[in-house]
């Protein structure tokens, strides 16, 4: 599956700013091990949750769906898809790391939203075609 250009750029956003919270916090988290498993941890949910974002607006926009309940179906799917990713991926940063790989799987999902933000102040509104 192709990435739309804004996929592909909150995806690099998403490694910068996990990089730069990783190269912070390892200054002055005390578990550096777990912190970086953490926010690696964190990254690689935002990843992964961008992917299916992205796959469930394209099975969405591709299809041409004449039932309204089973886009809706469809919609609601990807939310709770995602949202179970983040449940498990938090929950077990917990019972396996302890706080600070819960703390680096915190900022590894804030790149996410970081990286949205700065996509959307940095890009000119432009055509977000699939490339």
């Amino acid at each position: 599956m192709k990435l739309s250009a804004t996929a592909k750029g909150i995806i690099l956003g998403i490694l910068a700013f996990s990089a730069l919270g990783l190269i912070i916090g390892l200054f002055f988290v005390p578990d550096q091990a777990f912190y970086a498993i953490g926010v690696g941890l964190g990254a690689a949910m935002s990843i992964l949750k961008i992917i299916i974002l992205e796959r469930s607006v394209a099975k969405l926009t591709e299809a041409d769906y004449e039932d309204v309940k089973t886009v809706k179906n469809l919609m609601r799917l990807g939310y709770t898809t995602r949202y179970l990713l983040t449940a498990v991926v938090f929950v077990g940063a917990v019972l396996l790391m302890g706080t600070w790989g819960l703390v680096g799987t915190f900022v590894g999902t804030v790149a996410m939203t970081l990286s949205a933000i700065a996509i959307r102040l940095f890009t000119k509104n432009s055509s977000n075609d699939i490339n």
